[in-house]
């Protein structure tokens, strides 16, 4: 059973960005959660700072924030270590964090009545290009306007742009996805091939075209 949580085990905004360097021959994920449901919460600060920079940086390309990033880091983990002993033993840790910290995220969004932040993501990247792996630059071409691509981007619901944020921005595999969206693998595959389409028709429109369909909506499309 988990002991209270100390405060050593959740990452301060100082500790999240700072790197650590890692000592040779660590105990695996499963060992390091063994260690801390039996009481040593060492070993979660060893998790902790095993994943802490990677669910950082998810959230930071889904806030584009440092603090509110640090933050849902911070809740992230304490809700992983509260919910420890749900996990299912012999399951790949890092989906199940990536997942906890994605719900954590959206829930924030919700709260806070805010879109994904994809406005400031591509003020700050020169292009959103999808990954090479799969025939999308066929499907969307690459060399359209920042403008464009936002104007496109936002036409999709919160969920559809958070599974393309994690496909095309993050790199992600489709089993990675589905672990942290909580979709089936099949579903997340449907969703992107829908997206793709929809992008390639909406980007097929004129910019204004775009502007006053986003005007007449309001919000997200669900």
């Amino acid at each position: 059973m988990i002991r209270s949580t100390p405060s050593s085990v959740i990452p301060s905004r100082d500790r999240v960005t700072s790197s650590r360097t890692f000592l040779e021959h660590e105990p695996d994920d499963q060992a390091l959660i063994d260690l801390t449901l039996g009481g040593d919460t060492k070993a979660f600060e060893r998790l902790l700072r095993r994943y802490q920079k990677l669910v950082y940086n998810l959230l930071f390309q889904m806030v584009r924030s440092h603090e509110v990033a640090a933050d849902l880091t911070q809740e992230s983990f304490l809700k992983a270590f509260k919910s420890l002993r749900t996990f299912r033993r012999g399951a790949n840790f890092k989906p199940w964090i990536l997942r906890i910290a994605t719900n954590s995220c959206l829930n924030y969004v919700r709260d806070n009545k805010q879109i994904s932040s994809l406005d400031a993501m591509l003020e700050s990247e020169p292009a959103l290009e999808p990954v090479s792996s799969i025939d999308v630059e066929r499907e969307v071409e690459l060399k359209i306007s920042q403008q464009e691509l936002f104007a496109a981007l936002e036409q999709l619901s919160s969920r559809q742009r958070n599974i393309f944020v994690l496909r095309y921005h993050n790199d992600m595999s489709y089993d990675d996805i589905a672990s942290i969206s909580g979709e089936s693998v099949p579903t997340v595959k449907s969703m992107l091939f829908r997206i793709r389409d929809k992008l390639r028709k909406l980007l097929a429109e004129p910019a204004d075209t775009q502007t006053d369909s986003i005007t007449r909506r309001g919000g997200d499309a669900q």
